[in-house]
């Protein structure tokens, strides 16, 4: 029997839902960056509506850091492109190539943190973005990523919701989708979708 990934999981319980009468877009999980985006895109079922967005997605699944929150990690060989052209790409972001080279040095040594490099590596990346088709290719290399890479919880993800009569039947399809599900103290509050528990010993 084939294994879940969580993002699978979470899609399939989302749909489930969206049969039964809430309103839940998954798709909006990834494309309305905030929770007032996402819980004003959602559409409403008779039973009510759930919704996550961007920010809590991002925090869920990616690792690295930036913009002060969880992003998606560029694809490997976009990064191995833009370090072989950096010297042009820090030229046309207006970039010191020396104090550029100081600051990856201090970073390497702990004498400053990854993120203040977040900004440069940000300006060269839209550098690279407007030489042919690399907005493209890129754009399409994260999609393939965020199902095929980053499709495990590493934290976990934030799920608002409004159904005051069927919250019950919302946290008994997502656990039957094989979701560790933390339900909510208070109807003011979120539900939180667990990463999956290691086994023991």
């Amino acid at each position: 029997m084939q294994e879940h990934t969580d993002l699978e999981r979470l899609r399939a319980a989302f749909a489930e839902l969206s049969e039964r009468g809430f309103g839940a877009d998954f798709d909006l999980t990834w494309r309305a960056f905030t929770k007032q985006d996402a819980a004003a895109e959602t559409p409403r079922g008779p039973k009510g509506f759930l919704y996550s967005y961007a920010q809590a997605y991002a925090d869920a699944f990616f690792a690295e850091e930036g913009w002060g929150v969880a992003e998606q990690p560029m694809p490997d060989w976009v990064k191995d492109e833009i370090e072989a052209m950096k010297p042009q790409l820090l030229a046309a972001a207006g970039i010191d190539p020396d104090h550029h080279a100081e600051t990856v040095a201090g970073v390497e040594r702990g004498d400053y943190d990854a993120e203040d490099l977040h900004d440069e590596y940000r300006a060269l990346l839209d550098q690279w973005e407007k030489i042919d088709d690399n907005h493209a290719r890129a754009s399409a290399a994260l999609r393939q990523e965020r199902t095929h890479r980053w499709h495990s919880l590493l934290r976990p993800l934030a799920i608002g919701w409004h159904s005051p009569d069927h919250f019950d039947e919302i946290i008994e399809v997502l656990r039957s989708h094989g979701l560790d599900v933390t339900p909510p103290p208070s109807e003011r509050t979120v539900i939180f979708i667990n990463p999956p528990r290691k086994a023991s010993g």
